[in-house]
């Protein structure tokens, strides 16, 4: 069954045995995260694909950067006590192009060179006077601002020098990261190697997007979002099913994904109706450490394994499944790549309008941030904030998180927000 109504997600009675909830959300997420196993690291090549990755060992400068003494601007490369006036005129003696060997041209006193963007600096020269602040002549150039001494000049290793810290372990790479690990000398990187995720979901009234609809079904809302959101996390998607709600083709999907993935994430079957066997399933053939979190959206959420694979159990209703995602499902797949610092991003912001809530449950509502110059950013709900209008989704650039205590949240409120999204 795909838990498609809110109001059993939230009406679920205390489990039976061990498990244990309903847990606070940084309670439930901690355990999990000092649960999860890290994978092993593997090398890959220092290229655009390194984008998102892990760095399982930290990265050093190999090299000396600049290795030289050279260029920022195209121009002249001089004496700065040759031109103590201006205009000034010197007569041009060779050119330094980048590509050249250090010392190929020589700058004597009374003379200079032309030099290009990183070309290294003429011998003898300690200035650079660019193209703009002369006539750029030939055989001599007519200079018409005074450089001062190492104007336009980049020092060798200004840059990197050999040991020089890059980034630590832990450390997620970015796109922009890649240009000094790139500049350090490094060709490969040691990286977490990427959690093999496989995607259950269940319901007899479950089909793909697109698809006709008989009476009484609907699509699988969530599973696209979550395909994207694990991908976005690091997750590399190993097997995607959807199962009815017969408890033994539960179990064969589940047993079946455990074989293949370091994290089986199922979505419906969480909560106590007659034909939600995914946790029942799973606390009978493996372990749960907690299911329910003190929460909404999305508080049937369970945690465990099952065989030697984790085990993220997420409501079915497609909010509170890419709600929980968010706050559990990433924040795993980032800490078994050795991230540093897995948890959701949190900025500050301030409620713009009043906001009701469950006294005793940690709310995360789908919000739009709405810039304030020389403030903090102001936030508004996305519109219909039941967990299963999928449109608050669309609308929303952020999640607003509201404490447990209280069922008032007055506007001008300091709140946490968690950006969806770049």
């Amino acid at each position: 069954m795909s838990d498609s109504t809110s109001r059993a997600e939230e009406s679920a009675s205390p489990a039976t045995g061990s498990v244990r909830g309903p847990l606070p959300v940084a309670a439930a997420r901690r355990e999990m995260l000092d649960a999860v196993p890290e994978l092993p690291s593997e090398q890959i090549p220092l290229a655009g694909g390194a984008a998102g990755r892990v760095l399982s060992d930290a990265v050093e400068a190999r090299v000396l950067l600049p290795p030289f003494a050279n260029s920022a601007m195209d121009g002249y490369a001089v004496r700065a006590a040759d031109v103590t006036r201006v205009p000034c005129r010197l007569p041009v003696r060779g050119e330094m192009r980048a590509g050249m060997p250090p010392g190929a041209v020589t700058v004597e006193a009374g003379s200079c060179a032309k030099v290009m963007t990183g070309a290294p600096l003429p011998d003898g020269a300690d200035s650079v006077v660019p193209y703009e602040c002369t006539d750029r002549g030939v055989e001599e150039v007519l200079i018409h601002e005074r450089p001062r001494r190492g104007n336009a000049v980049r020092k060798a290793g200004e840059d990197l020098s050999p040991g020089q810290a890059i980034l630590p372990a832990g450390h997620r790479i970015r796109p922009t990261d890649l240009a000094p690990l790139a500049a350090s000398g490094a060709g490969e990187l040691a990286v977490g190697r990427r959690p093999r995720v496989a995607l259950i979901t269940t319901g007899d009234e479950i089909r793909r997007p697109g698809s006709p609809l008989l009476p009484g079904e609907i699509y699988d809302t969530a599973g696209p979002a979550l395909e994207a959101l694990l991908a976005a996390a690091g997750g590399e998607l190993v097997l995607r099913e959807t199962a009815t709600d017969d408890p033994s083709q539960v179990e064969e999907a589940l047993l079946r994904a455990a074989s293949q993935a370091d994290v089986l994430v199922g979505v419906g079957g969480m909560s106590v109706g007659d034909h939600d066997h995914v946790r029942a399933t799973v606390e009978r053939l493996g372990r749960l450490s907690f299911w329910r979190v003190a929460m909404r959206p999305g508080r049937p959420i369970a945690f465990g394994s099952l065989q030697s694979a984790v085990f993220l159990g997420l409501p079915g209703n497609p909010v509170s499944a890419c709600v929980t995602f968010i706050l559990f499902g990433a924040p795993a797949l980032l800490a078994m790549q050795g991230a540093a610092h897995p948890e959701p991003v949190v900025h500050s912001a301030e409620l713009l309008e009043d906001v009701e809530k469950p006294e005793g449950l940690e709310t995360f509502h789908r919000a739009v941030l709405r810039p304030r110059p020389g403030k903090v950013p102001g936030v508004r709900l996305a519109g219909n904030q039941s967990s299963g209008v999928t449109l608050s989704l669309a609308r929303a650039d952020c999640l607003v998180a509201l404490p447990a205590r209280g069922v008032m949240v007055p506007r001008g409120t300091a709140v946490e927000v968690i950006p969806l999204g770049p």
